[in-house]
C-alpha cells in the first residue's frame, strides 16, 4: 500500500513538472519572437544597407529613408504575424513586401534597386 501510494505521489510530481516546462518554453518563444520583430526595422535596413554597399554608394540621407519604411512596416509585420492561416499570412506578406519594394523604389536610384531586388530574390 505504501509502495502504491509512494509511486502515485510520484506520478503526479513528474506530471506536474512536465507541465511547468511546456508553459515556460511557450512563453520563451513568445518572447523570443516579440524580441525578433521589435530589431525588424533596423535588421531590414542593415540588410538593404549591406546589400547595396558592395556595389552602390548608398548616402546617409537614403539609409535614414529606408528606415523609416521599414520602421513604419514593423506594426504591419506584427500583425502579420499574428494571423493563424497560413495561405491568408502568405497573401499579407506578399502584399507587404509590394508595399515596402514600392516605397524603396522611391528612395532608391534604378540601379540600386535593381541590385537591391537581384540580391533579395537571391536568397
Amino acid at each position: 500500500m505504501k509502495k502504491i501510494l509512494f509511486l502515485s505521489v510520484a506520478c503526479l510530481l513528474f506530471a506536474g513538472s512536465q507541465s511547468s516546462f511546456a508553459q515556460t518554453e511557450a512563453n520563451s518563444q513568445l518572447a523570443s519572437s516579440s524580441t525578433i520583430m521589435q530589431d525588424f526595422a533596423q535588421k531590414k535596413t542593415n540588410q538593404v544597407v549591406n546589400i547595396l554597399a558592395r556595389t552602390n554608394k548608398l548616402e546617409a540621407d537614403q539609409q535614414k529613408k529606408i528606415y523609416s519604411i521599414f520602421a513604419s512596416a514593423e506594426k504591419k509585420m506584427n500583425g502579420i504575424e499574428a494571423i493563424e492561416d497560413a495561405s491568408k499570412k502568405n497573401a499579407k506578406r506578399a502584399k507587404m513586401q509590394d508595399y515596402i519594394n514600392s516605397k524603396l523604389k522611391t528612395v532608391l536610384t534604378e540601379q540600386q534597386f535593381k541590385t537591391y531586388l537581384e540580391n533579395t530574390i537571391a536568397k
